[in-house]
Order: C-alpha cells, then structure tokens, then sequence
C-alpha cells in the first residue's frame, strides 16, 4: 500500500471512531432534542458511508490492492460504476446537508422564535433529508457522465474511460457549474448567518453558532481548492491532491465539533461519568 493511501487510511478510520462516537453520544443524550443536533447526526453518518463509498474508486485510482480490485472486478463489473454514482450522489448530498444545518442555525438564532422554529424542525428535517437524498441521485443520474472502469489485460492495470469527447466535456462542465454553485451558495448563507446571529445574539457566537459558521466557510475553502487543483496538469498528483482535500472537507464537522461545542463536550463527560457509575 501506497504511503498517501496509508495516510488516508489511518485518518479515515480515525474520523470514522470519532463520528460514530458522536453519533451515539449525542443520540443518547438531551441534545437529540434539538433539531440543529439532529441534523448533525444525519450529517455524520452521511460522512461516514461517504467515506466508505469512495473506497473502491481509491484502489482503482492508486493501483493499491490489485488482487482485490481485480477480483471484484471480475465477479460485478458494473459495481464499480455503482461506487462511482454514489459518489457522486454524496458529493452533492454533504453539500446540501452543510446549507441545511447552516439554514437550521440562521432561523433559530431568534431566542424569542426559537421553540417553534425548533419543532418546525424538528417535525420535517427528515423530510428535508429525503428530498435532499432524491434530488442528488437525480442530479448524480442525469447531471453527471459516470467514467466507466476497464481493465486493461495487456498492463495489468485499471483505468476510466469516457468515450465520447463531447460526454467528457460536459462532464468538466458540470462540476465546474456545481462546485462554482456550491460555492456561492454556501458563501451566500453563511454571510446571511453572519448577520443574523450577531443581531439575535448580541455579537457573540455561541458554540452551535460557531460551529455551524466555521462548518460552512471551511468547505467554501475546500470547495474552492477542489476547483482550483481541477485544472492542475499534474495528472495523479492532482488526484491524489482532490482525494486528501476530500477526506479533509467530509469529517470537517466532526472535529469542529469535538473542539468548539462545548455542548457535545459535557454530554461526552456525562456519558462517561453515567458509564462509570453503571460499572461500579
């Protein structure tokens, strides 16, 4: 295995321990009442079947674990291709999850609005979530050209293949439009959040606030740095590149929120206290 696959590999499960750690604890605690948590839930288990997802693809790019790749190959050809679609599917599924959980935080920064705006929430972000799942398969079907996977007997080695000029042009086309739209839009409401938050909160930014804040302009900054080494020339540094801003951009949340949300932080030491006493 490839020291960079290595790398992404140590991080990944690392982030994966830590966001299915949240997941519980926040799950098990008074937090689930509120909705911007619940969210938050939904949003890292996202990450985690991302992360998973994007495995396979991984070992085709970097050539790591031929007999595996190769033998899953042999037996589906088309699961490949599968992996890929979702992939896609999630890219713009985390996107939207992140505008949700910063649109849930700008209309319940009104402390006097707050307990309806909270059950409103509350009653419809799994809703939200479907539509939010429907449309990114969608965009992921028909807004997409998915690269087929090939094994080339004669090198022994993977490769994707899109065969028509015009599918890969437009297929440029729409991510540039979609990371350049994902970008503005996130930009958008996080500067609306900015200021509604100042004003219903008296210029500070409480822990929810923050994270939500630092959660949105982060993956502005990640999104932009996927378009700009798009177009580098460096054919696998630049994978490897997109790869490494990706994995950094999916558990973003999780270690914001381990850092930032004090919150989450006490309910972590009261579930450990509760264990302890349970193991006494």
């Amino acid at each position: 295995m490839y020291l960079i696959s290595k790398i992404w590999l140590g991080y990944g499960l690392i982030s994966v321990f830590f966001s299915a750690f949240l997941v519980f604890v926040i799950s098990t605690s008074p937090l689930s009442n509120q909705s911007f948590y619940r969210l938050i839930v939904i949003h890292l288990v996202i990450v985690i079947l991302s992360w998973i997802n994007s495995w396979p693809t991984r070992v085709v790019w970097t050539e790591d674990a031929p007999y595996f790749a190769k033998a899953l190959y042999d037996h589906t050809p088309r699961l490949f291709s599968l992996f890929m679609f979702l992939g896609i599917a999630f890219c713009h599924i985390q996107s939207w999850s992140s505008i949700v959980i910063c649109v849930n935080r700008l209309r319940t920064a009104n402390p006097e609005k707050y307990e309806e705006r909270n059950k409103w929430w509350n009653r419809w972000f799994i809703l939200i979530y479907v539509i939010v799942i429907v449309l990114s398969l969608l965009a992921a079907h028909y807004l997409a050209i998915t690269p087929t996977v090939r094994f080339y007997e004669e090198t022994g080695k993977f490769g994707y293949v899109i065969w028509d000029l015009a599918d890969g042009i437009m297929q440029i086309f729409f991510l540039v439009v979609f990371l350049g739209l994902y970008i503005l839009i996130s930009l958008i409401f996080g500067c609306i959040a900015v200021c509604k938050i100042k004003k219903h909160q008296d210029g500070e930014f409480h822990h929810s606030s923050l994270v939500t804040l630092v959660h949105i302009f982060l993956r502005v900054f990640c999104l932009t740095l996927l378009l700009c080494s798009f177009f580098l020339q460096v054919e696998d540094f630049t994978v490897e590149m997109m790869i490494t801003i990706f994995d950094l951009m999916t558990f973003s949340m999780t270690y914001i929120i381990l850092f930032y949300d004090e919150s989450v932080r006490e309910a972590i030491r009261s579930s450990c206290t509760s264990e302890t006493v349970d193991g006494r």
